[in-house]
């Protein structure tokens, strides 16, 4: 049968899992383990489609698989020592059995790998191997995480590249965005010279990629990922490193050192692990990794990535990176920000969904920031700062039409003014979700009311922080409220009743009758109520702020427009956090209110409408109870 690619990414897929299964019944190997095996199978095929067309890896009539395992091991040998595919399997062996391989073999010897990954349109090898059978076995290995192609591709096209840019990926993983970049320029070379050959396109770019095209990645598995995927895509992969990208500086090596010596790269993309702490002896080493005052400080590898990215960076250099919430948001990384804008112009911030790196693997909020580093940063310029919220996956993975990056990109190019908020602006955070245009309009009504007062929460009450470990009386019965206790539509609190020594909490707030309970927790839930009477002396744990108002403040009022939706959408847009965003105390004191001097008189109606609400659903639970009524009769022939 004639050799052909494959037709599609699904039914590469569908050959991939086969193979992962042959080996993983053969042998009971780990997802790893059939990873690395069938790497090296791969690997094989390529090396003989590229040498030989593919010839000696096809399986001959009557031919044994103690035969054609023979021939395949040697082929592996004689793959690692020709240059152009030596550095990846160096001193490694099949560990497969000679069955094993003879049935990967089978299922893959009437495809090829170069013709798929040349022309199917988004097929990464790598990307259907690695994403959809051992994503999981490397998912939260020294924080990494994967970054959708969708992404990927999103970022390099605002970013911009083109042949003569050396791009860096400090943390490469598989090499995304490295190969995406080739993917560009090939499109590039092919609409400037459309004449141009299949194979002059291919040899140009191999030299581009190895001239241009640089990843480091600390994991050496992950490394072999990268080279090998290189390798499909018809790159050259002699520059990935495997190192930690944060002690380059110190690298024996003086050709690594000269690569990436502080002022070399046009362009940086990196997705930067997530966690984990460098020693001492690297932090003291980064502005960011020391306190200010000549001491360390403990910060996630991603703060020291962010300075290592800028150092690299020539002057004008760009960099775009995927970056946690908290780096835009968290109170004790104002330094970090501070940091970026002394030392680069803030292109953009473009704010993802919060589910959009759960196929990768991790529930962490991510934004995308894109920066150019300038030795003389200007101090007035505009940021293009963006929520969006189609981006060509679905939170499962799935593929989606629906994408918005395109229509960014577009508005970028375009400094589309909706989306651009003056540098000036940008004080103590640096989230898109806080300076869009429609958050600020929210921001604006209550910072300036035409008609009435305005007053800041900590001025109508005292936030009340005495705590309480219901430990100390183990035997006491307490009545304990958690976020799930307030029921944020019917605005009722049911505490869980259980004794002081089976707390999980060792810091609980006191309440008292008439105090509100404030979740500070998934704002948007709006589960803000008044702690009834029969509620006094029970217990709230810390998600909770409890406003105890001062005497000629009325509750009902000032618990409705702390139910408001606008009031509610200004809490979540104070919230930071990576995970489930939560807004400080320390913002929600300051926050204001509009207080009328009919106050009263408003707290009064609010409190006839709640109670008319209260008498419906009465009446619609009587009239619900009367159809089942009548139905059971009909049906039990009562009736």
């Amino acid at each position: 049968m004639a050799i052909t690619r494959f037709a599609n990414e699904y039914e590469l897929q569908k050959v991939v899992q086969r193979c992962h299964d042959v080996l993983w019944e053969r042998h009971g190997f780990d997802p790893a383990q059939a990873f690395d095996e069938f790497s090296k199978l791969l690997f094989v095929k390529l090396y003989d489609e590229v040498t030989m067309a593919g010839a000696r890896t096809a399986i001959q009539r009557r031919e044994s698989a103690e035969q054609f395992a023979a021939r395949i091991r040697w082929l592996f040998d004689q793959a690692n020592e020709t240059p152009g595919f030596d550095r990846i399997f160096s001193e490694d062996t099949i560990n497969a059995d000679d069955l094993a391989i003879y049935e990967v073999f089978r299922q893959l010897q009437n495809y090829s790998l170069v013709e798929t990954t040349s022309q199917v349109q988004g097929a990464d090898v790598k990307g259907t191997i690695y994403e959809h059978i051992v994503g999981n076995t490397f998912r939260g290995e020294l924080g990494q995480f994967f970054t959708h192609r969708s992404i990927v591709e999103f970022m390099v096209r605002l970013a911009g590249v083109d042949k003569s840019h050396v791009v860096y990926d400090p943390a490469c993983g598989s090499g995304g965005f490295l190969i995406m970049c080739a993917k560009i320029v090939r499109e590039q070379m092919m609409q400037a010279q459309p004449g141009l050959s299949r194979q002059e396109i291919e040899q140009r770019l191999k030299e581009y990629s190895r001239r241009c095209l640089i990843g480091t990645e600390i994991n050496e598995r992950t490394a072999r990922v990268a080279r090998l995927n290189l390798l499909m895509h018809g790159l050259d992969y002699s520059n990935i490193l495997t190192m930690n990208a944060l002690k380059t500086d110190q690298a024996d090596d003086e050709r690594v050192r000269t690569l990436l010596g502080e002022g070399t790269i046009d362009v940086v993309f990196a997705n930067p692990p997530f966690a984990g702490y460098e020693n001492a002896k690297v932090l003291s080493r980064f502005e960011l990794g020391q306190n200010g005052q000549g001491n360390v400080a403990s910060v996630t590898r991603e703060v020291l990535f962010i300075e290592r990215i800028i150092r690299v960076l020539r002057d004008g250099g760009v960099a775009g990176i995927v970056l946690p919430q908290g780096i835009f948001t968290n109170r004790n990384l104002s330094r970090v920000r501070d940091y970026i804008k002394r030392h680069a112009q803030i292109l953009a911030v473009i704010e993802l969904p919060d589910w959009a790196f759960i196929p990768s693997g991790t529930s962490v909020r991510g934004s995308l920031l894109f920066i150019r580093k300038l030795a003389q940063v200007p101090t007035e310029y505009e940021v293009f700062m963006k929520r969006v919220e189609n981006i060509g996956f679905t939170s499962t993975s799935r593929p989606t039409d629906e994408n918005d990056f395109p229509q960014t990109i577009e508005e970028f190019r375009q400094r589309d003014t909706r989306y651009l908020v003056p540098i000036a602006e940008i004080q103590n955070r640096l989230d898109a979700k806080f300076y869009v245009s429609e958050h600020r309009r929210t921001i604006a009504l209550f910072q300036n009311n035409p008609k009435h007062k305005l007053v800041k929460l900590s001025e109508i009450g005292t936030f009340y922080t005495e705590k309480v470990n219901p430990r100390l009386n183990p035997d006491e019965e307490i009545d304990l409220i958690e976020t799930g206790c307030v029921d944020p539509v019917t605005l009722t609190i049911t505490p869980k009743r259980i004794k002081g020594r089976d707390s999980n909490y060792t810091s609980l707030k006191r309440l008292q009758g008439g105090d509100i309970l404030i979740s500070r927790r998934r704002a948007y839930r709006g589960a803000i109520v008044i702690v009834p009477p029969e509620l006094d002396g029970a217990l709230a744990i810390s998600e909770f702020s409890v406003l105890r108002l001062r005497e000629g403040y009325d509750p009902d009022y000032v618990v409705e427009i702390l139910r408001s939706p606008q009031f509610l959408q200004l809490m979540t847009i104070y919230s930071t956090g990576e995970m489930s965003g939560r807004i400080a105390e320390k913002d929600l004191r300051r926050l204001q209110i509009p207080l009328p001097e009919d106050q009263h008189q408003l707290g009064a109606k609010l409190r006839e409408h709640r109670r008319r609400i209260a008498e419906l659903k009465r009446q619609i639970a009587t009239q619900e109870q009367q159809i089942a009524k009548l139905c059971s009769e009909v049906i039990e022939g009562a009736t």
